[in-house]
């Protein structure tokens, strides 16, 4: 019995059958390469990130708990990054996230158990556009504050760019404005701008404090 807590993300593509049958056949391909650059930038510390891709368009994620925000983010950014498009026909994800016991963890997690991939399935179906994300664990308190932060973080998300999607991954590893101008051969003027009109340090800085929280012992229990 594993007993110990991970996150878990269930999720599916908004409208995805209004997606081209073109767009629609890669879609899994996709996921997985963008489920695949989550290590990578997340580094965990002893769990590596496993997922699973279902009936094309949705899919179940599990990682550490400190990991959970910046996968929702490479996911989210991922994807409106692999299929270019102005925002209002722009491929997203409805994200349910979920921090908690898992009970057995098979090879393929669709095989796993515990309450947490319960949680995360029913707050999936509880989600309604415009709110795509949402988050839940056994404290009400946490799951208030973090939900209301969710809530400003998708505000902002939303008027991202695709240009401005595609810095993510680069501004998750702590590329400095420089070496990501490099990265993008952009000039560095332009990578300043870019990084500012995404209010990107609102979200670095609620990103540290949910990793802070997660690093807290008994921060996702009922208190």
């Amino acid at each position: 019995m594993e007993n110990k807590f991970y996150a878990v993300l269930t999720g599916d593509i908004v409208k995805s059958s209004r997606m081209s049958p073109a767009d629609l056949r890669r879609l899994p391909e996709a996921l997985t390469t963008i489920f695949q650059s989550i290590d990578p930038i997340c580094k965990p510390a002893g769990f590596a990130t496993r997922f699973s891709i279902f009936r094309g368009d949705s899919f179940q994620l599990i990682c550490e708990p400190e990991c959970a925000l910046k996968a929702w983010l490479i996911i989210r950014t991922g994807l409106r990054s692999t299929y270019p498009a102005p925002l209002s026909k722009s491929v997203d994800a409805r994200i349910g996230i979920a921090v908690g016991k898992v009970n057995y963890l098979a090879g393929n997690i669709t095989e796993s158990s515990g309450e947490v991939f319960n949680l995360s399935g029913r707050l999936l179906e509880t989600l309604k556009s415009p709110r795509l994300t949402g988050f839940v664990s056994e404290n009400r308190e946490i799951n208030r504050n973090l939900n209301a932060g969710l809530m400003l973080a998708e505000d902002i998300l939303r008027r991202w760019t695709t240009s401005q999607c595609r810095i993510v991954p680069l501004l998750l590893q702590s590329l400095n404005q420089s070496e990501i101008a490099k990265a993008t051969k952009t000039r560095q003027p332009t990578v300043t701008a870019k990084i500012n009109a995404m209010g990107w340090n609102a979200i670095e800085h609620w990103m540290d404090y949910y990793v802070a929280l997660a690093n807290e012992s008994g921060s996702f229990t009922n208190p």
